[in-house]
């Protein structure tokens, strides 16, 4: 009954907090097959860059997206510069060094039979994350730990943020997204509700290791995610499906194309 309790009340805060940060979005569920997903980035980090695209399966089946094998896929950026991507494995398409930079718009062509693919996403500013540490929520005698990154968000700037994180190596489950529509400016302690992937992990316990990825996103990317969070089953690379965000593909495509930066930090919870 206590963790039960807890459980409660843990998604009633999560809820509030993503309340604040943007208005809540209607996702309809869509069991309709065979669409294009693309699922690419661009970031900061020097090294390989990523896109993978594969077909939609329906709602009700397993999550395992057939890949999309032949595509012709190329990056471009607004200073004429062009990368070609190449398929290192069934519908993983890998550029083997590439570092993005802020402020560059960067934009994705993916040819599939024949039918073209194209979406712009641009690489906003980096924030990095200041520390992390861990808010304690008293419940009688009991206590509950969750993870929590400070930064500081840049004034008179709109910023937009996903968070990702690994407890103990293995990727949470949950959707984290925030905009600076109400703290602009502010040093901003933020809370990362964490569940865990069943009743028997609804919390962190000392000796936990906690990492923590910031990403800086464009306000498109941000609307994915957010409204990915907003549903109470999502997989832990996001994914297309239950529902079909809001993609900046164009064509009817699902996933999205994301320049993003990022930034890392671990900790032991104590």
């Amino acid at each position: 009954m206590l963790k039960q309790i807890k459980y409660i009340t843990i998604l009633l805060a999560g809820f509030i907090v993503l309340s604040a940060c943007e208005k809540v979005i209607d996702v309809k569920l869509d069991n309709a097959d065979g669409q294009l997903v693309i699922e690419g980035t661009i970031t900061d980090q020097l090294g390989q860059q990523v896109i993978k695209i594969s077909k939609s399966v329906p709602y009700t089946e397993n999550n395992t997206y057939p890949p999309v094998t032949g595509a012709i896929v190329t990056v471009t950026d607004n200073n004429a510069h062009s990368w070609s991507f190449s398929e290192t494995a069934p519908g993983t398409y890998t550029l083997p060094s590439l570092k993005g930079e802020p402020g560059r718009i960067y934009t994705l062509k993916a040819t599939v039979n024949d039918v073209v693919y194209t979406a712009a996403s641009t690489m906003p500013a980096a924030v990095g994350i200041d520390f992390l540490d861990v808010k304690v929520f008293n419940f009688g005698d009991d206590d509950q730990k969750q993870a929590q990154v400070h930064y500081k968000d840049p004034a008179g700037i709109a910023n937009q943020y996903r968070f990702v994180m690994k407890v103990n190596g293995i990727q949470s489950k949950q959707v984290y997204a925030e905009n600076d529509r109400l703290t602009d400016g502010n040093d901003v302690p933020s809370v990362l509700f964490f569940t865990g992937n069943n009743d028997d992990q609804d919390q962190l316990k000392t000796g936990d290791v906690v990492d923590i990825e910031m990403q800086c996103i464009d306000k498109n990317i941000f609307l994915y995610w957010y409204t990915l969070s907003q549903q109470s089953q999502n997989g832990p690379s996001g994914g297309a499906t239950p529902g079909n965000p809001p993609s900046n593909i164009n064509n009817k495509a699902l996933g999205y194309f994301s320049a993003h930066t990022v930034n890392k930090k671990q900790m032991t919870v104590k």
